[in-house]
């Protein structure tokens, strides 16, 4: 009997790897650990910052090139007029905290990543075409669960499995930090999703039904099915703020459209603006993010303004 749940947990663990995307140059099948990994702590740290959810956080706000605009809303106070513009990711820094709950059966991962890199603007100044170049420090957050399934000693890398992930939560560090999400909503045909706390929603990774930990299964979507994004914002400037769409992105596809503007109401000095957009999911299969990246306007339409930034991350699967 002990044998039998023992392959029974070996199993489990090994589809929940699989499914999850958890890579390593040493697969779980083998009897040495992943490079680096020394112990449970290591081997959660080394499966929270390795598996498919993470690593497309930053292949989704990285442009890579500089894409066409279609912000077109006039100037602020200088005569700067966007063409084309991109994000380009230079380093990126993490810090991995780890909190094994009372029990030793659930653990939460926090992953910290402190993104360096510049934004680049080819615009029209004063009737000449000229790039303007804005460095820039985000930072993002994420929560990762895991359970425990073994107490082995020799392949001790195996005893936790990834179960449930948060929203990713970015944006750039202060003090330039002028504009901040707070809500999201993802609408399916079949349901809607709405989160106003992304560290704290959890997405269950539904493929383990056995573990009940997780506010909502991570979507799984068909291709060509129609979705609607809906976020809410607070930012500091009266000006209308920019907020673009990032989804599908992967080494082969980059996706970036603007969101339409749908109201604004004012609170003391801030103003709450609500941003929407559908898009049709798109046609190749895997782990996603759907990252609502909102922008001062200041940020594209003035070069001497600082670049101020929010962005959340939705993690979602393709079928």
């Amino acid at each position: 009997m002990k044998k039998s749940l023992a392959v029974l947990w070996t199993m489990l663990l090994l589809v929940g790897l699989l499914v999850t995307g958890c890579k390593s140059t040493n697969g779980p099948e083998d009897d040495n650990a992943p490079a680096g990994v020394t112990n449970e702590q290591s081997a959660r740290a080394y499966f929270a910052t390795n598996d498919d959810f993470t690593k497309v956080t930053e292949e989704a706000i990285d442009d890579e090139d500089l894409q066409g605009t279609d912000y077109t809303l006039g100037k602020i106070d200088t005569a700067m007029t966007p063409l084309r513009w991109g994000r380009f990711i230079r380093s990126v820094e993490r810090v991995v905290t780890d909190t094994v709950r009372a029990g030793d059966s659930i653990a939460v991962v926090h992953v910290v990543r402190r993104i360096h890199g510049v934004l680049r603007v080819l615009a029209s100044i004063n009737g000449r075409i000229d790039t303007v170049n804005k460095p820039f420090v985000d930072e993002t957050e994420r929560n990762i669960v895991f359970k425990r399934v073994g107490r082995e000693t020799r392949r001790f890398w195996l005893n936790w499995v990834p179960v449930a992930s948060s929203l990713v939560e970015g944006g750039t560090v202060r003090p330039n930090s002028s504009i901040n999400l707070t809500q999201l909503e993802f609408i399916t045909p079949n349901d809607t999703i709405t989160i106003i706390d992304p560290l704290h929603f959890f997405f269950r990774y539904r493929w383990l039904r056995l573990f009940n930990q997780g506010n909502k299964d991570i979507p799984e979507i068909n291709a060509g099915t129609l979705v609607t994004i809906r976020a809410t914002l607070v930012s500091e400037s009266p000006d209308t703020d920019l907020v673009a769409l990032r989804f599908g992105a992967d080494p082969l596809h980059k996706r970036r459209m603007r969101m339409r503007f749908v109201s604004q109401t004012q609170r003391g000095s801030d103003y709450i603006r609500v941003f929407e957009r559908d898009f049709t999911m798109h046609f190749h299969r895997g782990f996603f993010h759907a990252a609502v990246d909102a922008m001062s306007k200041a940020t594209l339409f003035d070069n001497q303004s600082p670049y101020s930034v929010s962005w959340w991350g939705v993690p979602y699967r393709v079928n």
